[in-house]
Parts: C-alpha cells; structure tokens; sequence
C-alpha cells in the first residue's frame, strides 16, 4: 500500500473518533465553494505553501497529527512533506459516502467535479483514469496521476479526493558547453 492510502486510513481513524465536533456540526456546515486546481490548489492552499502559511490563512486547526493540519470544519486535511511544505490535501471523508466531511467539504473542480459526483461525471471530465481499482464495500479508486488527484467512490459517486500540490518547478537553466570537437575549417 501507498504512503497516502495509510494516511487515508489514519485520517479516516482520527476522524472516526475523539473529534470534539459533532457530527451534526460538520452536516450544517455551509462553507463556501472553493475551487480545486490539482497540482496547484485546494481553495486558499497553494502548492510551495509551508505549514506555517496554512496557519496563518486558515487559522489553527482543530486537531494537528504528526503527519496533518486537520480542517474538520471544512471537510479535509492539509499533509506537509518532512520539509514542511504541502505535499497533499486530503478531501471529503475516507469513512464514505455518508461520512460528514463529504458534507462540510464544498470544493469541485473548473469541470464542476466535487463530493457526490458520480462515476460518470468523473469519466466524462477527465476520461479513463491514469490507474483505477475496485475495493472492498463497493469502493472504487481512480487515480489521474498526471493531473494530480484521486477520487475514491462509494456506490459510484465521489466520496473522498486525494489533490497532490507539486511546487512550481524552476526551469533547467544548465548550460552544456562541448568540447569535444573543434568547429569546421572554412
């Protein structure tokens, strides 16, 4: 199994238990939409952000592991490298489908893709998945690896995303000089 898949699952235990939000608060919920951009942004979390600029623009989270900020309130979960910079920002709950995370979580994508959005929805955006799995329950994961997320589905509809923010890479700005052979004689 993935790194992420087992903090999925430690995200998903976390939230299962010893929250001090009811379940009821994160269902009335109403946040506004954001947007997703994979390899870019969830909302006000950029890729190159460092922990310490999620603070400062979110706030303190709720609950803080060794390996996450936890917004339980707006339904996900910020995952910094061991540099410190967001790697990844979990979406949605791992629980399923009727978790309240689904319901507390308002981000959807340019194409309009968000938590209950259904298989066909996600093909049609998107089409066929980079990598795609059936799980135990009914579970389905499509990964996009070049576009940067994963939807996990329960019953055929989006349930939890897995968005990865790759920091904006610097071009090469190697210059290779050769040496080799001189130029010709004119």
């Amino acid at each position: 199994m993935s790194a992420l898949v087992f903090l999925s699952l430690g995200f998903a235990l976390v939230l299962s238990g010893g929250c001090s939000e009811s379940s009821d608060q994160w269902a009335t919920a109403t946040n506004p939409p954001m947007l997703i951009e994979p390899n870019l942004s969830v909302g006000a979390i950029h890729a190159g952000m460092n922990v310490q600029q999620v603070v400062k623009q979110l706030g303190e989270p709720p609950r803080r592991t060794a390996n996450a900020l936890e917004y339980t309130r707006l339904g996900f979960a910020v995952m910094p490298g061991p540099e410190g910079v967001v790697r990844v920002v979990m979406c949605g709950d791992v629980t399923g489908i009727n978790g309240p995370l689904v319901k507390a979580f308002t981000g959807r994508t340019k194409e309009g893709i968000g938590m209950n959005s259904t298989r066909e929805q996600v093909l049609k955006a998107y089409g066929e998945p980079t990598e795609s799995k059936k799980m135990l329950g009914g579970l389905e994961s499509l990964k996009y690896q070049p576009l940067g997320i994963t939807f996990t589905l329960e019953g055929g509809r989006v349930h939890h995303m897995i968005v990865r923010l790759d920091a904006p890479q610097q071009p090469d700005q190697t210059v290779t000089i050769d040496l080799g052979s001189p130029p010709p004689a004119n």
